[in-house]
């Protein structure tokens, strides 16, 4: 082994004695249970990336791995793991929750309502699993079109875990809701307000009312950046307004954020998805 891994931790010493080559007689439980007494994320992490090498069919250490990726907030690599470790052990419930929970944070609701179900299968009982894919199919259901109650956007927001942020977004539980304008317009439309209604019976809910937002405006990618950015800024401006006119929210309560198509939560290359992106997100700010 190299010496700056020797340097890491006395653990690996134990490590290097139990596996004499990559994979090659590796005691992977003990190298797990080891690993699992190190208490430095960051040296975790380095010592985790050595386990996976020595024992590339664990689903465990996979897993492991995944976890301590997604708390250092290296999504991409722990969406890897954890879907290695479930096609290593296509049982371990815990490793299809670990999916789940990071395709909420990169925004991918209908591979993580899968990715719970899956779990769920094998692990009905667990509440936290259940009330993960509750919130992530209301996500869907909301970022689709479909109107949801001002009960689940306020149960949206009350949402603690960190994994609400979408990549990208402040830390804070956000719902991407299609509010329907008129085209090239900032005009809401009569199904906008519907589910504006919504919204501002949400935000002067007792749960809420005392609670900041940020409302921030996409577009898709069909006009030019010149068009879009101030045409998203123009959007989230109006909603705004109707909420301030039409409900009563204090207007301190409220701030604009705007990115026209350069955030796009899906690719813009179907009539669906180019809807999906023609949004209206609301998140809690935590600032």
């Amino acid at each position: 082994m190299t010496k700056n891994l020797l340097r890491l931790s006395g653990v690996w010493a134990l490590l290097l004695a139990l596996s004499p080559g990559p994979a090659a007689g590796a005691d992977c439980e003990a190298i797990r249970k080891n690993i699992q007494q190190e208490r430095n994320l960051i040296k975790k992490q380095q010592l985790l990336d050595e386990a996976v090498t020595l024992c590339p069919q664990d689903a465990r250490i996979h897993y492991d791995k995944a976890y301590a990726d997604e708390r250092l907030r290296r999504y991409d690599q722990a969406l890897s793991y954890y879907l290695r470790a479930t096609e290593l052990d296509p049982k371990f419930a815990r490793a299809f929750f670990g999916l789940g929970d990071v395709y909420v944070v990169a925004g991918s609701l209908e591979p993580a309502i899968r990715a719970y179900e899956a779990g769920l299968a094998l692990e009905p009982g667990n509440s936290r699993a259940r009330s993960s894919l509750e919130l992530a199919r209301i996500k869907h259901r909301s970022e689709t079109g479909e109107r949801i109650t001002s009960a689940e956007f306020v149960r949206v927001m009350q949402e603690s875990r960190t994994q609400s942020a979408t990549v990208g977004a402040l830390d804070g539980p956000i719902l991407r809701m299609q509010i329907l304008f008129q085209v090239n317009s900032a005009e809401l439309t009569e199904s906008a307000r519907e589910q504006l209604a919504t919204v501002g019976q949400a935000l002067a809910d007792p749960a809420l009312r005392d609670q900041m937002f940020e409302i921030a405006g996409h577009t898709d990618s069909s006009g030019s950046p010149e068009i879009n950015l101030p045409l998203s800024k123009d959007r989230a401006e109006q909603v705004k307004k109707h909420l301030v006119e039409r409900y009563g929210i204090a207007p301190e309560r409220l701030s604009i954020a705007y990115f026209g198509d350069t955030r796009p939560a899906v690719p813009n290359d179907t009539a669906q998805n180019r809807a999906v992106n023609r949004r209206v997100e609301f998140r809690k700010r935590t600032d």
